[in-house]
């Protein structure tokens, strides 16, 4: 697993979209959820001169997640219930950190995990619905102020690659699935963005 992680964490530098996206949202994984490893993204994120990092915090129980900034990575800390790490909700100096759903320019790149994709872009979350909420509020956000949607960036290892995934209303295909072999651009925007994939 780890070097799949490499592997796709090499494949995402080098895409061109990450290079030219300047706000990237980008979580921060649970190994004991088998998610793809991307320390070595957030390294890089929040170290480029050029970017700024975004991370998920769970807000409750009600399926409520934010995306703030993230300056350093020593501001992570673990959280309940999985210990997955976290920034506080506040900087050094005590004001609230940036929040994707009210800054004033659009988050050009999420790049998301889950437990099973399929080559149209299907994704099959862990059934808590987090990343359908955000994303619908993310959507509601763009239209009114007449942005771009972030480009959905799915992170997956070969053996989370499926035949198919089921869908429900609500659920939003990715556009692009970067494993340790390929890139998959699976919409228009994904096939706009990278279109070998």
């Amino acid at each position: 697993m780890h070097s799949e992680s490499s592997l796709i964490a090499q494949r995402v530098l080098e895409a061109e979209f990450f290079k030219e996206s300047r706000r990237v949202g980008v979580y921060i994984h649970c190994a004991p959820l088998r998610e793809v490893d991307t320390t070595q993204l957030v390294s890089a994120v929040t170290k480029a001169e050029d970017k700024r990092c975004y991370i998920p915090v769970v807000q409750d129980r009600d399926s409520n997640m934010r995306l703030i900034h993230l300056d350093t990575l020593d501001d992570l800390k673990p959280a309940p219930p999985f210990n997955i790490l976290e920034p506080p909700p506040t900087y050094a100096d005590g004001r609230p950190r940036e929040d994707v759903l009210e800054m004033d320019t659009p988050l050009d790149l999420l790049l998301m995990p889950g437990l099973a994709f399929d080559r149209r872009g299907r994704r099959c979350g862990r059934g808590g619905g987090y990343y359908d909420k955000f994303l619908a509020r993310c959507q509601q956000r763009t239209q009114q102020l007449g942005w771009d949607p972030p480009l959905l960036v799915a992170l997956a290892y070969r053996a989370q690659m499926v035949e198919a995934v089921p869908m429900c209303d609500y659920d939003r295909p990715v556009d692009i699935i970067v494993t340790a072999d390929s890139m998959l651009s699976c919409s228009p925007r994904g096939r706009q963005v990278h279109p070998y994939g």
